[in-house]
């Protein structure tokens, strides 16, 4: 258990506050609870002496709390001494409890994790409420200063509290308590500009940070001053928005920015919200009064809010009523993002209707065989003339085969003497004239060579062409992909069924315990279990009789045995008092949870199964396309080939090729393997 102060404080008053448990803890101060322990107010207690002009500002704060500021805000109550005519150490405010920061409720991760059941209209009203909370701030005189999605908090209902409320600016007749802190990104350019925050602020500067917060809030977190910079230096966002370079606005282009991809623009916001964005961010809006005030934007946003509609295709999409189709189901399919979680099912499609689809898409079939031997062809004549060139070449080249073999023989039987070396040389040039004379066949047989390999490489261009658009395997492989895909769809489906089994099952344990959980600590009648005692038992986290175990008691030094077993036999007596209802069925929140549990893990293969249904269809009409478009193509590189392969066959029927290979079989016998 955390610390507590033990001398108690006093308020203005002199009255004593003791304080409880350390409730939080931040870089000024620590926030306790008070003691009895109350629900709606706690105390900051600040680590180090406070100067005389804080102190002052806090009083100002405290004398001028009202209704409405505590409404919306953590604002002073009350001030606090460590000593009477002491120095303030610390204040009082409101308790805000179940809130979460405002970054938890527009970026869509968080939002899912903390904010289930929010739509897009939560996030309108969620704006609208924090332009109310800071219409509230500035009808009293004050400024935030300091703006930033650290110090909003927002709960279930969307309501909008402001913490941190002793940054604010205070302004007492002459006296202006500063606000010297702020945050960069939400800071407006002409503070930027002047690179120092000990500065008068001005509810036009709390525009621009509230104008920061609303497009966030609309626009899922996207900044409007981050996006896709086109000039050739680096764009950090504080230099953008020093810059006036907003990205979603009409002028971006001039600005040479452009919305970042998988974005919406301000086409999703009626013509009024769009405006006055579009004001807050130009450079008009740094002249004083510039910008749209709190109250304009609460008119506009609750104009917004009335005029929503829920989208045909997926219940928990809804939009403005102007456009002519939902948005956020576009930006779902093109970003792969799940933008808001389902109330109550996992699963917007009907799996055995979507692979009828694919039942229903026919197979292309194997590839049609398109080959160069499916085509006959009588070989081109030969040029005139040709034909007696070739029978010239050939008794060349029998006359030089038979001088080789009469030289072999004289070698052989070393009948090549020195003096027969010089006609022997002789000879052997007269051999070689004879075999590489080319001849007038020569050029007919290079011209019809070029040809076979020309149409040998263009059919084997066309052929893997051919192969590849015409042919199955593209079909065949996204038909493997969606079975895989349904695959995994049907086990996150089952997992989700199997659990809301095991929660029919469990539906008396969970009522029973629903139940002990309304019996609160301070309703026990145990004698001995006095008032300082609950207090303890509760800042351990036993609050409630379902807390109560025996485990938990046993690590409490102010419990004894007896005290211990009295507390066990009052939950026990609490659980003789519960009455289990079989009409109640599941809880509604207990089904939800499960719904956004699985709804994430299933999102992303519904859209890859849905997607790849269309796509295999495409595929299935490209390749049938392509079969009718390429084959006259194919079919005429096959017919070249095997033209230009009957046309080359001449030349290698002839005797010239014939000689040679008996030549090559003479001088380069192949070797008996056997």
């Amino acid at each position: 258990m955390a610390s507590v102060p033990l001398k108690p404080f006093l308020d203005r008053s002199g009255n004593r506050i003791h304080l409880g448990k350390k409730l939080g803890s931040g870089g000024e101060g620590d926030v306790y609870e008070i003691l009895p322990a109350h629900s709606n107010v706690v105390a900051k207690i600040y680590h180090k002496p406070l100067d005389v002009q804080k102190q002052e500002k806090l009083l100002l704060m405290a004398r001028g709390c009202n209704d409405e500021l505590k409404s919306i805000s953590a604002w002073p109550t009350d001030v606090l001494h460590a000593r009477e005519g002491g120095p303030v150490v610390g204040f009082l405010m409101p308790k805000i409890s179940d809130y979460e920061p405002v970054h938890k409720v527009y970026g869509p991760s968080h939002r899912k994790e903390h904010f289930p059941h929010a739509d897009w209209r939560f996030l309108v009203r969620t704006a609208k409420n924090l332009a109310a909370a800071f219409f509230v701030i500035h009808k009293f005189g004050y400024v935030i200063g300091d703006v930033n999605e650290g110090n909003i908090l927002v709960n279930n209902e969307a309501c909008v509290r402001l913490i941190d409320c002793d940054s604010f600016q205070v302004r007492a007749g002459d006296r202006l308590y500063y606000c010297e802190v702020g945050v960069a990104q939400f800071t407006p350019p002409e503070i930027l500009s002047s690179k120092h925050f000990k500065m008068e602020r001005t509810a036009n500067h709390d525009n621009f940070g509230l104008s920061i917060l609303s497009f966030q809030l609309l626009f899922f977190g996207r900044h409007p001053y981050s996006g896709v910079y086109s000039g050739k230096e680096d764009m950090p966002l504080e230099k953008s928005i020093a810059e006036f370079r907003f990205a979603y606005g009409k002028n971006s282009a001039f600005k040479s920015i452009a919305p970042p991809p998988n974005s919406v623009g301000l086409s999703v916001v009626p013509a009024q919200v769009a405006a006055l964005f579009e004001h807050a961010f130009a450079e008009a809006g740094a002249r004083p009064n510039g910008r749209p005030g709190a109250g304009e934007w609460w008119d506009a946003l609750e104009s917004l809010e009335s005029k929503m509609r829920r989208c045909s295709a997926d219940s928990v999409h809804s939009y403005y009523s102007g456009l002519a189709s939902c948005p956020w189901c576009r930006l779902e399919e093109s970003s792969g993002l799940l933008l808001f979680l389902s109330a109550d099912r996992i699963t917007k499609i009907d799996l055995p209707r979507e692979w009828q689809k694919v039942e229903a898409t026919a197979r292309p079939g194997p590839i049609p065989l398109i080959s160069p031997s499916n085509f006959l062809h009588r070989a081109a004549p030969l040029p005139p003339g040709i034909g007696h060139a070739i029978d010239l070449r050939n008794f060349r080249h029998f006359v030089g085969i038979s001088i080789i073999v009469i030289l072999a023989v004289l070698v052989l039987f070393g009948m090549i003497t020195e003096d027969l070396a010089i006609p022997f040389l002789i000879v052997i040039v007269i051999v070689a004239v004879l075999f590489l004379y080319p001849g007038a066949a020569a050029a007919e047989k290079r011209r019809r060579r070029g040809n076979l390999e020309s149409a040998r490489y263009l059919w084997d261009l066309w052929n893997k062409k051919w192969i590849a658009e015409a042919g199955d395997a593209a079909f065949l492989a996204q038909l493997n992909l969606l079975r895989d895909l349904r695959g995994k769809y049907e086990k996150i489906d089952r997992d989700y069924r199997a659990s809301l089994l095991a929660l029919e099952r469990s539906i008396k344990d969970r009522q029973q315990k629903k139940f002990l959980e309304r019996c609160s600590i301070d309703s026990c009648t145990v004698p001995r279990v006095t008032g300082g005692l609950k207090n303890i038992l509760k800042s351990v986290g036993i609050g409630t009789a379902a807390d109560i175990t025996r485990g938990k008691l046993l690590g409490i030094p102010q419990l004894d045995n007896t005290l211990t077993n009295e507390l066990l036999a009052w939950r026990e007596k609490m659980e003789k008092n519960f009455l289990f209802d079989p009409t109640q069925g599941i809880d509604r929140a207990d089904v939800q949870a499960l719904i956004h549990k699985y709804q994430p893990m299933l999102k992303p293969v519904e859209r890859d199964l849905v997607q790849g249904i269309l796509k295999l269809q495409r595929i299935q009409g490209d390749i049938l396309k392509k079969r009718i478009t390429l084959r006259p193509a194919v079919e005429k590189r096959a017919r070249e080939l095997a033209q230009a392969e009957v046309d080359y066959e001449v030349f290698s029927r002839t005797p010239e090729e014939l000689i040679s290979r008996e030549i090559e079989g003479i001088l380069f016998p192949r070797k008996n393997t056997r």
